[in-house]
C-alpha cells in the first residue's frame, strides 16, 4: 500500500508518495528533518488516488483537529491507513452496510413512520453526489453519501452516514465527513445539510465538533417528531 506525506516547511511545501509504509520508514530513518515536525502529515493511497498539495493540507488540518487517526498521522505514528473510496448502489458490500445501517435505526427508532430511508442511484452520479466507502485491513467499515438539493442552490444533504461498531472510536465518522464536504465543495456546494433523531447522541456530538447547528427542518422532515436537522456553512 502506498503512503502519502505533505509536510510544509517555512512558505514551502513539498508531497512525496512512498511504495509502501516501510519505505517511508526507512526514508524517516534516512533524512527525519524532511518528514519530523508539526506541520506533516501522512495518509494510505487507495488504488486510484494521486494525492495533490490540497488534499495535503486538508489532512494536515485534520491531523490538527483530531489527533492522528487512520485517515490522517504523522510519520512517526503510522496506523493501518483509512481507504476511502467512490462506489455507487450496486457495491455488494455497501449494500450491507447499509443493511447494518438501516437494522440499527430501527431499533433507535421503532416507531412506524420514524425513519425516512431515501438514496437513489440518480443521486450519486457525477456532478449530483458522491457514496464513499471506507476499508480498514481491507475490510470495508463505513460508508456515507452526499446529495445536491436540487430545490436549494449549493446546498448538499449529508445522508447514510454510518460506522461498523467494531471500528467506532478511531475518529472514522469524522474522516468521512471530511471527504463528503471536499468533494460537494468541488461541485460548487456551500451549504451542508442532515437529519438524524435525539436517540443518536454520539452523531449529534460529532457533527457540532464539525461545525453543525440545529435548523429548521425542510422537505420530508418537516412536522416529524423524531427528526432534528442540522446545517454547516462554508
Amino acid at each position: 500500500m502506498k503512503v502519502a506525506c505533505f509536510g510544509v516547511s517555512g512558505a514551502s511545501s513539498e508531497l512525496m508518495v512512498f511504495d509502501s509504509p516501510s519505505a517511508l520508514q526507512s526514508a524517516l530513518h534516512e533524512t527525519p528533518e524532511l518528514l519530523d515536525g508539526d506541520a506533516v502529515v501522512a495518509w494510505g493511497l487507495g488504488a486510484k488516488r494521486v494525492p495533490v498539495a490540497d488534499e495535503g493540507v486538508r489532512r494536515l488540518t485534520f491531523l490538527h483537529a483530531h489527533g492522528p487517526s487512520p485517515y490522517a498521522f504523522t510519520p512517526r505514528q503510522l496506523r493501518e491507513p483509512l481507504i476511502i473510496d467512490r462506489v455507487f448502489l450496486d457495491d455488494e458490500e455497501i449494500h450491507l452496510l447499509i443493511a447494518q445501517l438501516n437494522a440499527e435505526l430501527l431499533q433507535r427508532y421503532p416507531e412506524p413512520g420514524a425513519l425516512v430511508f431515501s438514496l437513489h442511484p440518480a443521486d450519486v452520479v457525477e456532478g449530483a453526489g458522491a457514496l464513499l466507502r471506507a476499508a480498514q485491513h481491507g475490510r470495508s467499515v463505513a460508508c456515507g453519501a452526499f446529495k445536491v438539493l436540487d430545490d436549494q442552490p449549493g446546498t448538499a444533504e449529508i445522508k447514510r452516514m454510518y460506522v461498523v461498531p467494531s471500528a467506532r472510536g478511531q475518529k472514522i465518522g469524522a474522516a468521512l465527513l471530511d471527504e463528503l464536504e471536499a468533494r460537494a465543495r468541488a461541485v460548487g456546494v456551500e451549504r451542508f445539510v442532515l437529519e438524524l433523531g435525539p436517540r443518536q447522541p454520539e452523531a449529534i456530538r460529532r457533527y457540532e465538533h464539525a461545525g453543525y447547528r440545529t435548523c429548521a427542518p425542510w422537505g420530508e422532515f418537516v412536522d416529524k417528531e423524531l427528526s432534528i436537522c442540522m446545517e454547516k456553512v462554508g
